[in-house]
Parts: C-alpha cells; sequence; structure tokens
C-alpha cells in the first residue's frame, strides 16, 4: 500500500507532474513490487541447480546456452512453480489495494453499495475472489503434477 501512495503521490509533490492515472500509478506499483520477488524467485531456482548439472551438458558437448536452455532451465520451471503460484494468487488478492487511491475495482464498488445498508455486495465479492483463487489454485496444482516427471 505504501508504494502505491508514493508511485502516486510523490512525482506530484517532486517534478510538479503527478502520474497520467491512478490505474497507471497501481500498475506501476504491482509491476516494480512484484517484478523483485519474481527475479529473486528465479535466482533461487537457478542457484538451486547443482553444479555437475552444468558439467554433465558441457561432457555431452552442448554449448553454455545449450545447457542452460535444455537442461537448467526445465529444472528450474519445476522447483519455481510453488513460489511462483504463490506470488501470482498474492498478486490477485493485492489488486484490492488500489482502492486507496480511489481506483475503481471490485471491493470499491461492493463497499459503496454496502454503505445503504447492503451486506450481500460485499459477501459476493468475497466469493468471487474465493472462486478465482480457487481456480488458480487448482490451475496451478495442475501445472505442477504435470511437471512432477522431474522427481528423482
Amino acid at each position: 500500500m505504501l508504494q502505491i501512495f508514493i508511485i502516486f503521490y510523490v512525482p506530484g509533490f517532486i517534478f510538479g507532474a503527478p502520474v497520467a492515472s491512478r490505474f497507471t500509478s497501481a500498475i506501476i506499483a504491482f509491476t516494480i513490487n512484484y517484478a523483485c520477488y519474481f527475479s529473486e524467485i528465479y535466482r533461487g531456482g537457478i542457484e538451486s541447480i547443482s553444479r555437475s548439472q552444468y558439467e554433465a551438458g558441457q561432457v555431452l558437448g552442448m554449448t553454455k546456452p545449450q545447457v542452460f536452455f535444455r537442461v537448467i532451465l526445465l529444472q528450474v520451471i519445476k522447483r519455481i512453480t510453488a513460489p511462483m503460484s504463490n506470488e501470482v494468487i498474492t498478486l490477485v488478492k493485492d489488486t484490492a489495494l488500489v482502492r486507496v487511491i480511489m481506483v475503481v475495482e471490485i471491493i470499491k464498488v461492493a463497499e459503496d453499495i454496502a454503505t445503504t445498508g447492503l451486506i450481500w455486495p460485499l459477501f459476493y465479492t468475497g466469493l468471487y475472489y474465493l472462486m478465482f483463487v480457487g481456480m488458480l489454485t487448482l490451475l496451478f496444482g495442475y501445472i505442477e503434477r504435470r511437471l512432477d516427471y522431474f522427481k528423482a
């Protein structure tokens, strides 16, 4: 939430010109935030592959790019599927934070309707998030099962 505030308000204070729109600010904030998480997940996945995998590829006569793309990357994708799916699901849930800079999203609309005394819109919004995250969980579970052929 702090990153969303900073990206939306600070350019206006420093440069005198705010970011083009609230939606653009939200996209920039989520892109920067999750790019950092994703890069660390990929870095950790690449570093988790033992040196012997690189050496085995070189013994087979492969070039370094061939070893990386044909041997290492396939193992990295298997290892990072779970943390990547976790971050994607967190991103879906974090989109509700953009209402703090008045970007109209599903929670904001439900909140506006709920001010009239109706609580059902918030219930249905929660149900929507539950179903959407549930579908993502099933999808990533399927992907993880498909990649199980790398088990030792």
